[in-house]
């Protein structure tokens, strides 16, 4: 019969290293990639973020100080003078009574609404009622002021004077008045 053929030898065991790494070799600074982009953007990031803290305080502080002014006297006296005026160019007699005090609350008190409307009339048709700008000098003592406004007619609009208003305070509310 036939032999078997012999089995090949075996070969002896052998230590098989790790394939030998080279040292990093040095990239030129030009040729190196950059992780700049990554702190690019979170420099953008802090600055955004500063920016717009930034902002909302700058924002506070502009509301806190336009909610003084609102509130200041001057501003309140102002605001008597805008709702005076308003009412008379509008014929609103109500608010013509609630802003008034002294003889002239009296007055508009005194006066029907049917013969209110009827002067009301006449000064709308004759252009008789006044426009007035803003205060141009308040002058407060303790529960009254005299404001300071120019104003004019829409008759006569190159026609400006200083007019005065005289007001008090009652109740906690500036009203229109007649001078004492």
């Amino acid at each position: 019969p036939p032999r078997p053929a012999p089995a090949p030898p075996k070969a002896a065991p052998q230590r098989v290293l790790p394939p030998q790494q080279s040292a990093p070799q040095r990239v030129p600074a030009a040729q190196q990639p950059t992780k700049k982009h990554g702190k690019a953007w979170l420099f953008a990031a802090i600055a955004a973020s500063v920016i717009v803290v930034a902002a909302i305080a700058v924002a506070g502080v502009i509301v806190y100080n336009n909610n003084q002014a609102e509130n200041s006297p001057e501003a309140q006296v102002q605001g008597t003078i805008d709702t005076f005026v308003a009412a008379l160019t509008q014929g609103d007699l109500a608010t013509l009574r609630t802003s008034t005090c002294g003889s002239l609350a009296e007055y508009y008190q005194g006066l029907s609404d049917q013969d209110f409307a009827e002067v009301h009339q006449v000064a709308v048709t004759q252009q008789n009622i006044p426009v007035v700008g803003g205060v141009d000098a308040v002058q407060i003592t303790g529960d009254t002021a005299i404001a300071q406004v120019k104003a004019h007619t829409a008759a006569n609009p190159g026609e400006q004077s200083w007019r005065t208003f005289n007001l008090e305070k009652v109740d906690g509310t500036w009203k229109i008045c007649d001078p004492r």
